[in-house]
C-alpha cells in the first residue's frame, strides 16, 4: 500500500447524495403559498381617509358622466317609472315651476346609479381589499359580479313587484274614501326612488354575510341564534321603504329579504365547511 504524499492534500469525504424530492401535494403547495404571503399593509387613519376620499371622488366622476348620458333619455326613463301609477290616476301634476326639471334630474341620477353599479361595487371592494389576505382577494370577481347582480335584481324586484303593490294600495285607500287623487310628480318619484334604491341595497344582504363569514366575523350558528333580531330589523327597514300601514306591502319587501338572509346563512355554512376541511387536511 503506497503512502499518501503530503502534496496530495487531505482526503475529501464523498459527497452525500441529494435527497429525493417528494411530489408536491395540494396541501403542501397551499402551505408554501401561505408562508410566502406578504404581511398585510398597515395604514394609518389619515391614509384610510385619504383612500376613501379618492375612491368617493372617482365614484362621483363616473356617476356624473353616466348622469349626463342618462339625462338625454330622462323622458323615456320617466315614462317607465310612471307606469306603476298610471292605471290608478288620470295624470300626475306639478305645482312648482322647477318640479319637471327636478324630476328629470332624479330619474337620470337613479338610472346612472344602476348603470354604474358594477363600478360602484368594484370601488367598494377596492377600499376593503388592502385589509384582506391574498387568498381572500381571489373573491374579487365573484364579489363584483354577484354584488352588481343582486343590486340590479333588487331594483327590478322593486319596480315590478313592490312599487306597483304599494302604489295601488296607497292610491286606492284615498279613492275608497271618496277623495280625489291629485298626485304631484315630484313626490311620487321621491317615493319611487326610495323603494327602488332601498330594495337594491337590501338585496346586498347575502353578499355582506358571505364576506363577513369569509373574514371570520360571523358563523352560521351566530346568524341563526340572532335570526329573530334579524327579522325584526328587516321588518323595520321594510316599513321605512314602503310606509304603508298594512302588512301585505311590508311582507312583499320583508319576505324576500328574509329569504336572502337565509341564503346568506347557507353561504356562511359553505365557508365554514371549507375552513374545517382545510384545517382537517393540515392536521393530517
Amino acid at each position: 500500500m503506497t503512502p499518501q504524499s503530503e502534496d496530495d492534500g487531505p482526503v475529501q469525504p464523498p459527497e452525500a447524495p441529494e435527497p429525493e424530492r417528494l411530489p408536491e401535494t395540494r396541501l403542501g403547495k397551499r402551505k408554501l403559498d401561505e408562508e410566502e404571503e406578504e404581511e398585510l399593509p398597515r395604514m394609518t387613519l389619515l391614509e384610510h381617509l385619504d383612500e376613501l376620499r379618492r375612491r368617493i371622488l372617482r365614484t362621483l366622476i363616473v356617476v356624473v358622466v353616466a348622469f349626463f348620458g342618462c339625462f338625454a333619455f330622462a323622458e323615456q326613463i320617466y315614462n317607465l317609472l310612471a307606469k306603476p301609477i298610471e292605471p290608478h290616476v288620470d295624470q300626475l301634476v306639478f305645482d312648482g315651476v322647477a318640479d319637471p326639471f327636478i324630476v328629470q334630474v332624479k330619474v337620470a341620477l337613479l338610472a346612472a346609479v344602476f348603470v354604474t353599479s358594477p363600478y360602484l361595487v368594484a370601488q367598494l371592494w377596492g377600499f376593503v381589499a388592502p385589509g384582506l389576505y391574498r387568498r381572500e382577494k381571489r373573491y374579487a370577481i365573484p364579489f363584483i359580479f354577484f354584488g352588481s347582480l343582486f343590486f340590479i335584481g333588487g331594483g327590478a324586484f322593486g319596480y315590478f313587484v313592490a312599487l306597483p303593490f304599494a302604489t295601488e294600495f296607497l292610491v286606492n285607500m284615498g279613492l275608497n274614501a271618496n277623495w280625489d287623487a291629485d298626485i304631484r310628480i315630484e313626490r311620487y318619484f321621491s317615493f319611487a326612488v326610495n323603494v327602488l334604491l332601498g330594495l337594491a341595497v337590501m338585496f346586498q344582504l347575502p353578499i355582506v354575510i358571505f364576506m363577513l363569514s369569509q373574514l371570520g366575523v360571523v358563523t352560521p350558528r351566530f346568524l341563526m341564534r340572532h335570526f329573530r333580531w334579524a327579522v325584526l330589523i328587516i321588518i323595520v327597514v321594510s316599513a321605512i321603504i314602503t310606509p304603508t300601514p298594512d302588512a301585505v306591502n311590508m311582507t312583499i319587501v320583508a319576505g324576500p329579504t328574509v329569504l336572502l338572509y337565509l341564503v346568506g346563512v347557507g353561504a356562511s355554512a359553505l365557508v365554514q365547511r371549507r375552513r374545517k376541511r382545510i384545517e382537517e387536511e393540515e392536521g393530517d
